[in-house]
């Protein structure tokens, strides 16, 4: 298990299928962190098992615990390329009590220390939409640096919204974020 200050990361167990049911139906979660309203689908919780919980090559999902081991969010990479040391990372707190109060961005930077201190990657790269000023506010606290839009890329409430390209460089990051050793947990 992976520690920040106010989250664990921990791997994904097939016990934890209702609550992704829970949030990926739920429109407003959907909505902020995809731009997906209305939900163009429901899914099951075999849809759910098969898309979050089938391992994957080039990536990792791991659940975010609060202080309490509560079950608040995941948080993961993907699409990693080996030889450019590169990955895209993804993050989505499902329970709304816990946004704005700084869980999405501890357990970010639980999982950025965890690929640029121990996988040693060089670049790590997201995306989201133009709406959520929240997640970009977030993002650019931890140092990751607006790359490009995707002008219309995204249709949201009737009208298309704009796509933002973030990216972080490991040599960026260890200025701001010298490594700390792990706490005992």
């Amino acid at each position: 298990m992976l520690q920040g200050k106010k989250t664990f990361l921990r791997p994904l167990e097939l016990d934890d299928i209702p609550i992704f049911y829970q949030w990926y139906n739920n429109q407003n979660l959907n909505y902020w962190a995809n731009a997906a309203w209305p939900l163009s689908t429901m899914l099951s919780e075999e849809e759910i098992e098969e898309r979050f919980f089938t391992p994957q090559k080039d990536g990792s999902r791991y659940l975010i615990l609060n202080e309490e081991q509560k079950p608040i969010g995941t948080v993961g990479y993907r699409d990693v390329n080996l030889p450019a040391r590169s990955a895209v990372l993804f993050i989505v707190i499902g329970e709304s009590d816990y946004w704005n109060r700084g869980y999405g961005t501890d357990a970010l930077k639980v999982l950025i220390d965890y690929l640029f201190y121990q996988w040693n990657f060089h670049r790590l790269s997201l995306d989201l939409w133009d709406g959520n000023l929240r997640a970009l506010k977030a993002y650019e606290k931890l140092g990751f640096k607006v790359e490009g839009r995707l002008r219309q890329a995204r249709f949201v409430l009737g009208e298309y919204r704009d796509g933002i390209l973030m990216g972080l460089l490991r040599d960026e990051y260890l200025e701001h974020h010298p490594p700390h050793p792990p706490q005992g947990i």
